[in-house]
């Protein structure tokens, strides 16, 4: 009889028949083969806290099974702590604390649809156990079971105090400025109190500096800020404020190179977009300039055209000879074609005389810079464009118009080597120190030049500033610094420097104001103020609440 290898099974026997089978049908008896050995293997199944079945084969040790759940999900008895050993534990858990500030610090922003709900689900519970109204109380009940397993006995306190230290301080710091906003207004001893309960709470929260930062960035009041991060992380207040407006625009181009997802070409190719789109709307804006010169049919004298060749003469001859015999050759060349146009009627108009100009332009720019024949080209050249101007207006002002867009065009150019041939690199150096202000950048002319880019492709800046803030280490003596802040023997004598750490990352100021500038655009005023001085304890309450709201269908997980 043949066999069958089904896999985690072993081996199985089939009749005879199975050969006779197509390779198709012999396939779907494998399947339907290991399907029903599957459905007749005894398992254990355990319920896990969010209400999935884990499944462990038949046999499995208890200890096994208790083991791999305590991996995944923690649990076993808590620890208390004696008073003195709570220095110590809280100085090893301060870096794994530091990290969950940085999360719940950013949820608020990087999720603000489920923080607006979920503050709406915690304040409707709160008013419907006050008898207010009718309102599920799961996600109130969840906020407060979270902060009694901190804070609900003297064990639980030290415990927050040992695991959680930077958590303990932002609640502690919070508390206290919420005495003082509260109190800010009351008169004698009791405001003065609480305006000091205020001070004490910004200086203790340790998350504080980065949370009025990334909210700060939003707003146009908020340019100190954002000028004191951007020397924290070296890049320049700029590229923070353009990086929030980035998330309130939502462009996601400025957030894949601040991730660096995309590549830095892309910012050189917008820019290189916008010359091709400024380049379509100059030649538009001509055409529709010099359509009323087209339309009109003024007869248009020689007479200064004429005038001005016989001065350029008397500049080139001397008794009958020439004494430049180059200025005299491009004077007889100009003067061929000034008898061509003037012999045919039909091009005594605007259009004719702008056609001669073309042709003189052409004689003009085969000779060589700061001769006699370029003077004497140039000379003609500005009386037959004079003439024109003067007799017909609208000639004038498309003249202008173009060349306008023309100099703009290659001081653009030029100021960001976007010409053809140029090096890709150097462009895009240029490109990024737009955002700075020295004496490289002539003082912001550069990146006013940069707007001018940014009329056609808008998502320029966005893209310039995430290039800029996307290392996670400071820029520039910035990094000096943060590498002080960060040492270790600094952070043994007061680790609480080290949470000052956050806000000298670019990467981490960048995303915090891409985030709160998306958030803007979807949270209230009055959520927004409640969480710019409560975004970590907002973060920590709304994902324990809407983990309690929203607790995910039972699964089958197979261990």
């Amino acid at each position: 009889m043949p066999t069958l290898e089904i896999n985690g099974h072993g081996r199985v026997w089939v009749d005879d028949s199975f050969l006779s089978l197509t390779r198709e049908q012999q396939q779907a008896t494998v399947e339907e083969i290991a399907a029903n050995l599957r459905a007749s293997a005894s398992v254990i199944e355990v319920e896990l806290p969010d209400g999935s079945i884990a499944e462990f084969p038949d046999g499995t040790p208890p200890e096994t099974i208790k083991a791999a759940l305590q991996k995944k999900f923690g649990g076993g008895p808590k620890k208390n702590y004696d008073l003195a050993d709570v220095p110590e534990a809280a100085l090893s858990n301060l870096g794994s604390s530091a990290g969950q500030a940085l999360s719940d610090l950013a949820q608020p922003f990087l999720h603000p649809i489920d923080t607006a709900n979920a503050i709406g689900d915690i304040a409707g519970g709160l008013a419907s156990k006050a008898g207010i109204m009718e309102h599920d109380e799961s996600a109130a009940d969840a906020v407060g079971q979270f902060f009694a397993d901190r804070y609900g006995s003297m064990d639980a306190v030290k415990r927050t105090m040992a695991e959680d230290p930077v958590g303990f301080l932002s609640d502690v710091g919070t508390i206290l400025s919420a005495g003082g906003l509260a109190g800010a207004r009351a008169a004698g001893v009791t405001g003065k109190l609480a305006k000091v309960a205020g001070k004490v709470g910004d200086v203790v929260d340790p998350v504080s500096l980065a949370m009025k930062g990334a909210g700060a960035a939003t707003r146009t009041a908020g340019g100190v800020t954002a000028r004191a991060l951007g020397l924290s992380t070296g890049v320049g207040g700029d590229a923070i404020k353009e990086m929030a407006r980035a998330g309130a625009m939502g462009n996601r181009a400025a957030l894949e190179q601040l991730r660096d997802i995309a590549p830095m070409a892309d910012i050189t190719d917008s820019a290189h977009r916008a010359l091709g789109d400024m380049t379509a709307d100059r030649a538009a804006q001509f055409q529709a300039d010099m359509a009323p010169v087209k339309a009109n049919q003024t007869r248009l004298p020689f007479q200064d055209v004429a005038r001005s060749m016989f001065e350029a003469r008397k500049e080139i001859f001397h008794n009958g000879k020439p004494k430049d015999t180059r200025a005299a050759a491009a004077l007889a060349d100009i003067r061929s074609l000034v008898r061509e146009y003037a012999s045919d009627p039909r091009q005594h108009t605007a259009m004719g005389f702008d056609a001669l100009k073309q042709r003189i332009g052409e004689i003009r720019d085969g000779t060589e810079a700061g001769t006699l024949a370029r003077r004497t080209a140039d000379k003609v050249y500005r009386a037959t464009r004079e003439t024109i101007a003067k007799r017909v207006p609208e000639y004038d002002v498309a003249q202008k118009g173009y060349q306008n867009a023309t100099e703009t065009l290659n001081d653009l150019r030029r100021e960001f080597s976007l010409t053809e041939g140029a090096a890709t690199n150097t462009a895009m150096r240029k490109l990024l120190s737009s955002m700075r202000n020295n004496v490289n950048t002539n003082f912001g002319e550069r990146e006013r030049m940069m707007r001018e880019l940014a009329k056609r492709e808008s998502a320029l800046p966005g893209m310039i500033a995430g290039r800029n803030l996307n290392a996670w280490e400071p820029r520039g003596m910035a990094r000096v610094v943060g590498a002080v802040l960060g040492a270790p023997h600094l952070a043994a004598v007061n680790p609480w420097m080290l949470a000052a750490v956050p806000a000298m990352s670019p990467r981490v100021v960048g995303e915090a104001a891409y985030a709160a500038g998306n958030a803007a655009s979807v949270l209230t005023p009055d959520m927004m103020r409640l969480i710019g001085r409560t975004s970590y304890q907002a973060g920590r309450a709304t994902t324990n609440a809407n983990g309690k709201k929203r607790a995910p269908a039972a699964r089958s997980e197979r261990w």
